[in-house]
């Protein structure tokens, strides 16, 4: 008995396969690249979609054991316009791309920013998908000639199955969808010119949407029998991947962005809320709202970092056959700084999201190591995190443990810093990979592997290390963190 996930990613997709007890017995994985230049990112569905279907070729090629089921997750808010072929219409956005900034001031002023947070759970912001429809809408004629607007996991479901369904964790990214009536807002999707009848149906988590075509089924190698599975926004289902079921538990995944989930005593729809972008949306387990916190520009920075200010240090690692950050998280490990990165680097996240953000590096001397320059930028996507964090509390939520989840948690550097920041205990799993997890299980639950999604995890979801705060570290921080919070004020009223 074997079930899948597949994570459509904004680099690469990648499938596993695992057993009931969530050992591996299959992966495989395709990457690409995004494309645009000032303020646009895009990605090529036609690529993506041949890369997956290699990824599903080789999965079903190299697989021990048949597929019972398999779930999809993927990059939320990125939308893919077929015609009446089932061809593109144009590139999809990616967070971070600036389009749909007036579009969203437009749509706060006809609708008004509280009632779109009462409708959708979501502070009207462009990174969201709405604005960017409206976008395509006036710039294009993709919304105009599109049969179908799907997000990156209904739109490999409808190739796999031919139906078209969504996740409510993905729709929610919509900026369109109604997460108390669990339907679209047509009211909203009126604003884009999209119908409801353009997007794919809404459905609960742990639905089976279909089997495979059995023409696809051939042609992969894959079990004419496999059940597809309702997935979800790639945070939500590493959530569930991660053991998140309820309060005082959060759930950072780190990648390109990054992104922290942690539960809602109830659900909430404040003005305080919009003040700081944060959301409230539904949550895979039944009768459960979310809230997020987000770096936009985590994994990139990283990148951005080493590709540039850091490239005489990437390229003696790479001549010396190391890996740039590993050796990067050596020579930083035990140094103290005075200098100061705030990541938002073309965008932020909370509590002020903005797609046309700038960022700042302070503190520099001629002295200054390189090493230095690593570790602050650890410490200020922490900061970052943690300024948002100091402004959840105020809703009643309370945090005594973190999963670090994603590329980014394989840095122990990473993960005791986050501890020693947050004064709280941090924790990796056993599997990398917790948004294909998170797909597994429910793939698992929905043809009655295990009763519930709770029982599910308790079976499958283990710790692998545990990283506890150093009070010392922690007192050292909070001295910084003030230097940073004044940083970060002044720098947002400067932009």
């Amino acid at each position: 008995m074997a079930f899948a996930g597949l994570d459509v990613g904004t680099s690469k997709s990648k499938m596993l396969v695992f057993d009931r007890d969530g050992n591996v017995l299959c992966e495989a994985s395709r990457s690409y690249e995004e494309t645009g230049t000032g303020g646009h990112r895009e990605l090529n569905p036609a690529c993506v979609l041949e890369k997956v279907k290699e990824v599903l070729r080789e999965i079903g090629t190299r697989c021990p054991e048949p597929i019972e089921a398999m779930a999809v997750t993927s990059l939320g808010e990125s939308v893919v316009c077929l015609d009446e072929a089932d061809r593109p219409l144009a590139n999809s956005m990616l967070t971070g791309d600036s389009r749909g900034i007036p579009e969203t001031e437009e749509i706060i002023g006809k609708i008004g920013a509280q009632r779109i947070f009462e409708i959708t759970g979501l502070p009207p912001n462009e990174l969201y998908g709405l604005p960017k429809f409206m976008w395509l809408n006036r710039h294009t004629d993709a919304i105009r000639r599109a049969k179908a607007i799907l997000f990156y996991e209904d739109f490999i479901g409808y190739f796999l199955t031919g139906e078209r369904k969504v996740s409510y964790s993905s729709a929610a990214r919509s900026m369109a969808f109604d997460i108390r009536k669990k339907e679209w807002s047509r009211e909203l999707l009126d604003l884009a010119g999209v119908s409801p009848e353009q997007m794919s149906e809404p459905v609960a988590p742990c639905t089976v949407i279909g089997t495979i075509r059995p023409k696809l089924a051939e042609e992969l190698h894959l079990n004419p029998e496999l059940k597809l599975v309702v997935g979800g926004h790639d945070q939500s289902c590493a959530a569930l991947g991660s053991g998140l079921t309820g309060p005082g538990i959060g759930e950072c995944g780190m990648g390109t962005c990054e992104f922290m989930f942690v539960m809602l005593p109830e659900p909430q729809m404040t003005p305080y809320m919009i003040e700081n972008d944060f959301t409230c949306i539904p949550y895979i387990i039944p009768d459960t709202y979310l809230s997020s916190l987000e770096i936009t520009t985590c994994g990139a920075l990283k990148n951005w970092a080493r590709d540039t200010i850091l490239d005489g240090v990437r390229r003696s690692c790479e001549e010396r056959g190391q890996n740039f950050y590993e050796c990067m998280d050596r020579a930083a490990a035990q140094v103290r700084t005075d200098v100061l990165v705030l990541p938002q680097f073309g965008s932020s996240g909370n509590p002020h999201l903005s797609m046309d953000a700038r960022g700042t590096i302070t503190g520099l001397t001629i002295h200054t190591a390189p090493e230095e320059i690593y570790r602050a930028i650890l410490e200020g996507m922490a900061f970052q995190m943690y300024l948002a964090y100091e402004r959840l509390e105020k809703l009643g939520t309370s945090l005594h443990t973190i999963a670090m989840t994603g590329g980014g948690a394989a840095s122990e550097l990473t993960l005791q810093i986050r501890a020693d920041v947050f004064g709280r205990k941090v924790v990796s799993l056993e599997s990398d990979e917790s948004g294909a997890m998170g797909c597994m299980l429910m793939a698992a639950t929905a043809v009655g592997a295990f009763a519930s999604l709770h029982e599910a995890i308790r079976h499958v979801v283990r710790v692998k290390k545990e990283y506890v705060p150093d009070p010392d570290m922690h007192r050292y921080y909070m001295e910084k963190f003030q230097k940073y919070k004044a940083l970060y004020e002044a720098m947002h009223l400067f932009q």
